[in-house]
């Protein structure tokens, strides 16, 4: 990892993570934790810290907004959730997903020229079915 790595990692660390995280708990209604394996963002190029928050970050938001569309889909989630662990990956192979113990793992390939992760939908069908 670069200077520049080292930077935009703080930058995201310092300002947009904070920012997310006070979005995604307004939206649940909750405090949810958004853990972020910065080994695995850090071990590339800039590429994946960008695509950290252009990709992952959109993608909970969406889950999230989708779950918690009314009272039902809050408490059911409060229920099951309390952090989201995002991970990257430079194998296509080891893009998944995984509720378990109140802590939802999400891993997407995002070290690579073309990036790999699940679709909103899936996430969300997969989401949905443990609540």
């Amino acid at each position: 990892m670069g200077l520049a790595e080292r930077r935009l990692a703080e930058s995201i660390k310092s300002n947009e993570l904070p920012a997310f995280q006070n979005k995604i708990n307004e939206i649940a209604g909750y405090e949810i934790k958004i853990e972020v394996d910065w080994d695995t963002f850090t071990s590339f190029d800039e590429t994946p810290l960008n695509r950290l928050t252009s990709v992952m970050f959109e993608s909970v938001e969406f889950i999230i907004k989708s779950i918690c569309i009314d009272e039902m889909g809050k408490e059911a989630l409060k229920e099951k959730l309390n952090t989201i662990h995002l991970i990257n990956t430079d194998d296509f192979d080891a893009i998944k997903m995984e509720l378990k113990d109140k802590n939802f793992y999400l891993t997407f390939q995002l070290a690579a020229y073309s990036y790999g992760s699940l679709p909103d939908s899936e996430i969300l069908k997969y989401i949905e079915n443990q609540l």
